[in-house]
């Protein structure tokens, strides 16, 4: 697991708090849609982070890459890393998608993007990370989102869902980055 910045650590509660205020329905969040959320924006950020050159590819089409392979499981890393840091357990080989349909993230991707990155690129900013170094402290950020939603989501499921959001976003085109 990638040693993080104090930046970095400062910025994940900040990413944490932003996804939740970004997410917000009402009164309250659906947990599955924050965690995908953060989750997505940090594979969003480590998609970035490689440059590739991809003409004529379209915001939400899939691009395969080396770099995702290689570089996604550090975010599936540092997320579990910090749970365990957190004291929450996760099994060795969490769910792959939620059974359950109210486990399942509410949004598509690219909505996703449009709701969260406005609220993230200040915070990005402001701590002047790079976008991996953005990548990483989001995902962080996803597990301390893990943690508040527990209480309404299996650790073990939100974990899932995260793995799956790093995939997703580190392997998705994503829309221009906004500021």
């Amino acid at each position: 697991m990638p040693t993080l910045s104090k930046p970095q650590m400062d910025a994940a509660g900040e990413f944490a708090r932003a996804t939740i205020a970004a997410m917000k329905v009402g009164e309250g969040v659906h947990p599955p849609t924050v965690v995908a959320a953060s989750a997505r924006m940090a594979g969003t950020y480590l998609f970035r982070s490689f440059g590739l050159k991809v003409p004529g590819v379209l915001p939400g089409q899939i691009v395969l890459s080396t770099e995702a392979n290689e570089q996604a499981p550090s975010l599936m890393q540092i997320t579990a890393g910090t749970l365990a840091k957190l004291g929450i357990k996760i099994a060795d080989a969490p769910p792959s998608t939620p059974a359950d349909p109210k486990s399942k993230p509410a949004l598509e991707f690219l909505v996703t993007q449009k709701k969260v990155e406005p609220a993230y690129a200040p915070i990005k900013a402001s701590f002047a990370l790079s976008d991996e170094q953005a990548a990483q402290a989001v995902a962080v950020g996803t597990a301390l989102l893990i943690r508040h939603c527990a209480k309404f989501l299996d650790p073990n499921v939100a974990f899932g869902i995260a793995v799956y959001g790093f995939i997703e976003g580190s392997k998705t085109a994503a829309e221009p980055p906004s500021v």
